[in-house]
């Protein structure tokens, strides 16, 4: 286990969790987005149907699939030895799943896709474990700091998606932006203040009600501005396999 430093990001995280969540939302748009993504689709989600999450890491959507099947796998290399991987049900390599053809329902890749270094393989097993017509909830970075290195890997536009979908052989898919030029600003804001760890957190505390909340707060009404959506934080998708 390697010892933790004292990180400012890490009590920005722990802040964050104490906020009621519509402010929440505007401050970090971007995971409450994936969040309420992932939130929508399990309430319409058919009871007793097959799920496996795949980068489950804490399982922290597993309580929104309490009606269906929930299956989750993690090859736990998460945060910095910080994750507890002990809700998983098994741990796997998501380029290798242990799961027979046409298994499930449904497969979640949320904000993993960046962390494997052949993301082509990995939706090719998404796609090999999905029934036919079933659905993959996939939610990847465009624009995103690097985190949990040295397993960050790649980062993803709408065309690169499109392309390994179709290479992974989804006959259809739906890939929305989200958000645009003014959430991807308000997210630098907030990230500026990581960088007075230690001894300079003070200075975090006093560029704070700026940084963290003033500019972060008005990216996110601003970014409506932002018609083209090409500067965006990142994608969320839902794609289907063939019924054929």
């Amino acid at each position: 286990m390697k010892p933790h430093r004292f990180s400012t990001y890490h009590v920005l995280v722990a802040i964050k969790r104490l906020l009621p969540e519509w402010l929440r939302y505007r401050l970090d748009p971007y995971n409450s987005e994936a969040d309420r993504f992932v939130a929508r689709f399990a309430a319409d989600l058919q009871d007793g149907a097959r799920v496996l999450d795949a980068g489950a890491g804490e399982c922290r959507h597993a309580a929104l699939f309490e009606h269906a099947r929930y299956f989750s796998t993690d090859n736990g290399c998460g945060d910095e030895n910080r994750w507890d991987y002990s809700s998983i049900d098994f741990a796997s390599n998501l380029a290798e799943l242990a799961l027979p053809d046409q298994a499930m329902d449904v497969v979640l890749n949320i904000n993993v896709l960046e962390h494997v270094c052949d993301p082509q393989r990995v939706l090719r097993e998404c796609h090999r474990v999905l029934r036919p017509g079933g659905r993959l909830l996939l939610v990847a970075p465009q624009s995103w700091l690097m985190h949990q290195a040295p397993n960050d890997y790649f980062r993803y536009t709408r065309h690169g998606l499109e392309y390994l979908l179709e290479q992974a052989g989804f006959e259809s898919y739906d890939v929305e932006p989200v958000g645009g030029t003014f959430w991807n600003l308000g997210s630098r804001s907030l990230y500026l203040l990581s960088h007075f760890d230690g001894r300079r957190f003070v200075i975090a505390v006093l560029l704070s009600p700026i940084f963290g909340f003033l500019i972060p707060l008005l990216c996110y009404y601003l970014d409506k501005l932002d018609l083209r959506h090409w500067d965006t934080l990142g994608y969320k998708v839902i794609a289907t396999k063939a019924n054929g």
